[in-house]
């Protein structure tokens, strides 16, 4: 099969495009690192004329936070026009789209979890309010469609990011990890577990389409105890700065995953400390990969 990936140079898109090609899928890019960009509705369209893909794996994106509320103009042009650009040329082609969205679109949460796909999806922020507005522009225009809901994301190229990147980041720098409350909980997904989902999806009989999955280990972690699984592996003994929680943080965000479960045939496979571990060996092969390239 022949799958079109937007976004493939990025975290997850990379990590899928190896899984993918490992699956015997061969796989075509569409990166604004290569000069692609969705927000160019002519030059998406003389892509898929010229390579005619299968599927459409959509995972372009202004993925952070802080980013999207820097460039707000930027992230809805990305984000959820280049979205409807995607999604029309899918559909004018009849080429099936999996598009990557963000367990973000729950929040605020105003039921209790665990998080079905039924809960209330808007957003409160730029990032989540812009993905799920591209969700809406898959459903109207391609055909068909699976929307894949994405929980906390980590992994080697995600390091500095989040809880686990904030804790690494201090932590090379000699500081004093900052936790901010710490009874409030995550569902921390590894990006592997992630490639896997999206090959799934890609490859699901046409029953499983047209439905909307959360993707998430269905395991609930508080802040507290990811910090010091955290410190343990990466071997820091020292102290945690404590602070207040941020009301940003939701005080519980689990999903449930059992509709991918029992659907996609997904459940994830890795447990947090497991893949901290496997991510430490990944930063750390990086880092001599890199050092010997500078004494090249």
């Amino acid at each position: 099969m022949k799958i079109l990936i937007t976004g493939n140079k990025g975290f997850v898109g990379s990590e899928t495009q190896r899984l993918l090609e490992a699956n015997g899928h061969e796989v075509v890019g569409f990166d604004l690192m290569e000069k692609n960009d969705i927000r160019d509705l002519v030059q998406f369209e003389n892509a898929i004329i010229a390579e005619n893909p299968d599927r459409i794996l959509h995972l372009a994106a202004i993925a952070r936070f802080d980013e999207a509320d820097r460039n707000v103009l930027i992230a809805n042009e990305t984000n959820t026009a280049g979205t409807m650009n995607v999604a029309r040329i899918a559909g004018k082609y009849h080429i099936p789209v999996v598009y990557s969205s963000t367990g973000s679109v729950y929040m605020p949460i105003l039921e209790e979890p665990p998080i079905t796909e039924n809960f209330r999806a808007v957003g409160n922020s730029t990032y989540a309010c812009s993905k799920f507005q591209g969700e809406e522009y898959i459903r109207k225009y391609a055909h068909p469609w699976i929307i894949l809901r994405y929980s906390h994301l980590f992994g080697a190229e995600k390091r500095y990011h989040g809880l686990i990147g904030g804790f690494l980041a201090r932590i090379e720098k000699g500081a004093k990890p900052s936790l901010y409350g710490g009874k409030q909980s995550n569902d921390f997904l590894y990006v592997k577990d992630v490639a896997r989902a999206n090959l799934l999806a890609l490859e699901a009989p046409w029953d499983k389409w047209g439905q909307v999955y959360n993707i998430g280990t269905g395991k609930e972690l508080s802040a507290e105890e990811a910090g010091k699984i955290v410190c343990e592996v990466f071997g820091y003994k020292g102290k945690v700065d404590k602070h207040a929680q941020r009301t940003v943080d939701p005080n519980r965000f689990v999903f449930d995953t059992s509709k991918a479960d029992k659907m996609l045939g997904f459940r994830a496979q890795w447990k947090f400390k497991d893949a901290l571990i496997d991510m430490k060996k990944e930063m750390d092969r990086k880092s001599i990969d890199n050092l010997l390239d500078d004494k090249k």
